[in-house]
Order: C-alpha cells, then structure tokens, then sequence
C-alpha cells in the first residue's frame, strides 16, 4: 500500500535536523560531489523515475499529470548536478569546496533551450489535459499535500537565506551556513516527494487500485 507518512518523517527529520547539523557537520559535506549533494541528488532521482513509471503505467487523466511532473523533477534534478558538470573536474576551489560550471560544457548552449522546452511541456500537457480538474478527487480522497507545499517554500525561503540571496542572511544564527542550507534543501526535496506520494494515494482512491493499469496483474 502506497503512503507517504515515511517520505514525510524524512522530510522532517531533515528539516529539524538542520540547524543542529550545522553546528556538527564540517563545511565539505555540503561541497559538490559530497554527502548532502549526493543525496540531494538521490532524492531528485527517485521523484524523476517514479513519475516516470506512473506516466508510462498509469490511465488517464492520471497519466497526464505524471507526465507534467517529469519536467519538473528533471529541472531540479538538471541544476543540482550543474547540468552534468559535476562528472566533469572541478573548474576551481574556493572556500565553499569545488566549483563546477555547467557553462563549461560543450553543450551548455543548449541547456537554456532545453530548459524552456520542459516547462512548455508542463504547461502544454496541463492545458491541454486540464489537470487541475484532479484537485477535486484528490480534495475528496484527503490527500492535497497542502502541509509538504508549505514546508518545501518554507525551505526554499530558508535555503534562499542560508545562501546570503536577497538581503537576507543566516550567518549569525546557524553554525556552517552551507551545512544548513544544504540539509534544508534535501529536506524541501524530501516534501516534494512526500507530496507525490500523497497524490499517488489519490489516485489509488480514484480507481479503488494502486492507480496503475498493471496493479492486478
């Protein structure tokens, strides 16, 4: 049976452990190519495979929303690793730890592009399938990720602070600021995955099976 309490314990588990965190943990578990990236990496690629499988397995309207989130976990997944920079050496050290630039890549022209065609994707498959007609039987099945939206912006806000970004500043409350905002940010993944599974679960209430056309066979 599918459910999202255990993506959701993680979430929080993360989320809490931030702060602490960053008073333990040295500064290189947050580098590229460390501890955190990689999980954040792992989280990205999780969210990227299941909704590949539920868009390839599903029945529509279901389907269609699976599809419209590919883009969505490739996108995030496509920045963390600097678009494939990271396999790449490192184009410099600074005190942060390794820098990888994705505008080295040969095909980094290319990346922009891409990056437009995956959200008309999105988009397109959103209009044209009009997707927000299944709020209404994920409302009635109890399962609206309304709790894992609101904790993935608040970790986004408190990400955007940790990174020093728009005048805002942690540096005189955490202990290694790129610890906590790293940890902050697998925790935000965490909640958009806990939050797939919540409406995963709401369309195994829609169809009283697992969602997928393969669940009784």
């Amino acid at each position: 049976m599918t459910t999202a309490l255990p993506f959701r314990l993680v979430a929080f588990a993360f989320f809490l452990l931030a702060y602490p965190l960053s008073f333990v943990l040295p500064a290189w578990w947050s580098w590229e190519n460390a501890p955190l990236e990689l999980l954040d990496n792992l989280v990205l690629a999780i969210g990227t495979v299941q909704a590949i499988v539920l868009a390839s397995r599903s029945q529509a309207p279901w389907k269609w929303l699976w599809l419209a989130l590919v883009p969505v976990w490739i996108i995030c997944l496509g920045r963390e690793i600097s678009w494939g920079a990271v396999f790449y050496p490192p184009s410099g050290m600074s005190e942060d730890g390794p820098e990888f630039s994705g505008k080295l890549l040969w095909f980094n022209p290319a990346v922009k592009p891409l990056v437009i065609l995956l959200v008309l994707v999105t988009l397109t498959v959103t209009a044209r399938f009009k997707l927000w007609r299944l709020l209404d039987p994920v409302i009635k099945a109890r399962q609206f990720p309304a709790l894992e939206l609101v904790m993935a912006g608040l970790s986004l806000i408190l990400m955007t602070a940790a990174e020093r970004h728009m005048g805002m500043s942690l540096d005189a409350f955490v202990g290694v600021p790129e610890v906590f905002e790293e940890t902050v940010e697998l925790a935000g993944y965490m909640f958009l995955l806990a939050a797939q599974q919540r409406i995963l679960m709401a369309a195994a209430a829609a169809f009283d099976t697992s969602g997928l056309t393969l669940a009784r066979h």
